[in-house]
């Protein structure tokens, strides 16, 4: 199966996507086309290339200042904020779960942050997990816990150099 991954548009079903997720659901079909449209955040999804109005899966990337640094002693010695890239929403429709898209999904967003860095500058690619369970998808790609003293956080980041080596090893 060829799968697509764009920034969203019009042309883009939003109603019928379903990931299970309601809070997902929603903003999928109310917010995402619109917050890419002002530049507030890029919504991308992923499409069958023979079907490339129903959508399988998306992230939402958004800027980042890191006002507390990863517990990297390199960035100790810089002045806050730092810059970073949010993932702010990754989904997959219920049909599509189960086959590797949100692995894809993220492995665009690696790509993504990599663009960004290379123009702008980021330190790495920031998330928080919507809920513990799924920590272990994000640990298995290497990201780290952002504040590792502090259990409660869930936010987590993977170092730019580590999203460079993964954009080289596709390469």
């Amino acid at each position: 199966m060829s799968v697509i991954i764009e920034e969203i548009t019009r042309h883009h079903n939003r109603k019928s996507f379903d990931c299970g997720v309601d809070e997902l659901n929603q903003f999928l079909r109310h917010q995402a086309r619109q917050k890419t449209a002002k530049q507030i955040s890029k919504t991308y999804v992923a499409c069958k290339a023979a079907e490339p109005s129903n959508i399988m899966g998306f992230h939402t990337l958004t800027g980042y200042s890191v006002t507390t640094p990863p517990a990297h002693k390199i960035y100790k010695k810089y002045p806050q904020p730092l810059n970073a890239v949010k993932l702010a929403r990754l989904a997959v429709a219920n049909r599509y779960q189960k086959q590797h898209l949100g692995e894809k999904l993220l492995i665009d967003v690696i790509y993504r942050t990599v663009l960004v860095a290379e123009q702008i500058s980021a330190i790495g690619l920031y998330v928080d997990p919507m809920t513990p369970e799924v920590i272990p998808f994000y640990q298995q790609y290497d990201f780290l816990p952002a504040e590792p003293d502090n259990p409660l956080h869930l936010e987590m980041w993977l170092p730019i150099k580590t999203c460079i080596e993964v954009v080289s090893s596709l390469l």
